[in-house]
């Protein structure tokens, strides 16, 4: 039940994204404030509902539900609670989610430092990174395509030839296969961390130049963006 509401979770952050992408075109192109002041409450929307399916993914790792392959396949019984939580971003889809986070974190402040003409275009560049990196961790299958790998599949989904999954298909493991080696350390528990903070900062000055080509601002963007860009590079 956890996992269906983790995806349906990520599933209304990914619409929510796209209405905050198709409201900020709009305002961008129509210089409209207050599909501006709409996109941002989207924006908003979008980031809460990962951030609790983000909740709900610590959760299962912290109550070893090893039915769940990303569970399964990066916690053990062992595993120190520090190192349990430093699993949520042990693998790709979580990853990802913590990148979005602070993604999502920093586009607060975009909506508060940028000034026009520039502030709708570059929300839109970043609600379109972001919406690029959850379609990585949405989990759906449209007809024969799949659309990213969900962080709630559980060990049937992932691997539903095994023999044991055959046989039983409400299998649940009695320990899971634990954390890489590489990740237990003190140091990796705060480094992915500050890696995707840096990431997400870089993301910023792309979408000042995105929205300087848009808006034909060829060399207006580069003071704005200058603060964000050796923010990324302290990182």
């Amino acid at each position: 039940m956890i996992g269906i509401i983790g995806k349906v979770l990520l599933s209304l952050s990914f619409l929510t994204g796209v209405a905050s992408l198709f409201v900020y075109f709009q305002s961008a192109r129509n210089d409209d404030e207050k599909m501006l002041k709409i996109g941002n409450w989207l924006f908003g929307l979008k980031g809460l509902f990962l951030t609790a399916a983000s909740s709900l993914l610590i959760y299962l790792l912290f109550t070893h539900q090893f039915q769940y392959y990303y569970v399964f396949n990066y916690t053990s019984l062992d595993l120190q609670a520090k190192y349990l939580f430093s699993a949520f971003y042990g693998g790709q889809e979580g990853s990802f989610m913590i990148w979005i986070i602070f993604s999502w974190l920093f586009g607060f402040g975009l909506m508060k430092w940028v000034r026009e003409p520039f502030k709708a275009p570059v929300l839109f560049f970043m609600a379109l990174t972001q919406v690029f990196l959850l379609s990585m961790i949405l989990g759906w299958n449209i007809w024969d395509i799949k659309i990213g790998s969900s962080p709630f599949r559980t060990l049937a989904e992932e691997m539903p030839n095994a023999p044991f999954i055959q046989s039983n298909p409400n299998f649940v493991p009695a320990d899971g296969s634990g954390l890489n080696d590489l990740l237990k350390s003190p140091w990796m528990m705060i480094h992915p961390p500050i890696l995707f903070t840096g990431f997400a900062l870089m993301t910023i000055p792309y979408c000042f130049a995105m929205a300087a080509l848009w808006k034909q601002k060829y060399n207006e963007w580069v003071g704005p963006a200058l603060p964000w860009t050796l923010s990324a590079n302290v990182i």
